[in-house]
């Protein structure tokens, strides 16, 4: 057992590192950053002083905003090699993110200086498709499309326009905007689908419900 009083209390280590004590006990329970030693009679949690590098490399990762999973990751394979690739895949995500931000920010320019673009919904249209896809990466290198990891989807054109569609990388099925969510849910059932999500709210999201048609392909209704 290593002895404890040749070891950095979980204060000082904070102080060295940059990083909170509350973030140490959180990377300690998320098997990140093991202390070396914890006190059975009090829980106090010690530190190696060679352990005070691997905190920085944390504390870097976590200020590029690299998620916790990948970071135990790196330190596992303690590898350059393996770290470099870890950072360019990030950097991709982090362009994609910016990219969608870009998006956003540019339609809410639109929003202020036009208003916000809602037509009246006549019917239906068609604004969705879902597919199951392991490499939504394939249809950016192939088409030129940019992916929105928030939403999981090729997004094309704006919400509240005619141009709105979304190609979504999980599930299966289609979804259509529709005028009175309820009603067209109904209707559906009565024709033969069998309801697997009744008409609900989501946050940040248009009420929505799902069915499978009679052949089982799953319908997705959004409220327009």
């Amino acid at each position: 057992m290593v002895g404890m009083d040749n070891l950095m209390t979980i204060g000082a280590f904070a102080l060295e590192t940059s990083l909170t004590v509350a973030a140490l006990r959180h990377y300690d329970d998320v098997d990140v950053l093991k202390p070396a030693a914890v006190d059975p009679a009090t829980g106090y949690r010690r530190y190696r002083a060679d352990q005070v590098r691997q905190a920085k490399l944390i504390c870097a990762l976590r200020a590029v905003d690299l998620p916790v999973d990948e970071i135990r990751d790196v330190l596992e394979a303690d590898d350059d090699r393996f770290l470099h690739q870890a950072l360019e895949r990030h950097r991709r995500r982090l362009d994609d993110r910016a990219a969608a931000v870009a998006r956003m920010t540019a339609d809410l320019e639109e929003y202020l200086e036009k208003g916000l673009p809602m037509p009246a919904l006549k019917g239906c249209r068609p604004v969705q498709v879902k597919l199951q896809a392991a490499d939504p990466a394939f249809y950016e290198r192939v088409f030129g499309v940019k992916y929105d990891e928030s939403i999981s989807s090729f997004q094309f054109g704006t919400y509240g326009t005619e141009s709105f569609f979304l190609v979504t990388t999980s599930g299966e099925g289609t979804g259509y905007l529709v005028d009175d969510l309820e009603v067209v849910h109904r209707r559906a059932v009565e024709a033969g689908a069998r309801e697997i999500e009744p008409p609900t709210l989501y946050p940040g999201m248009p009420r929505r419900s799902v069915v499978a048609d009679p052949s089982g392909n799953r319908v997705f209704l959004y409220q327009g």
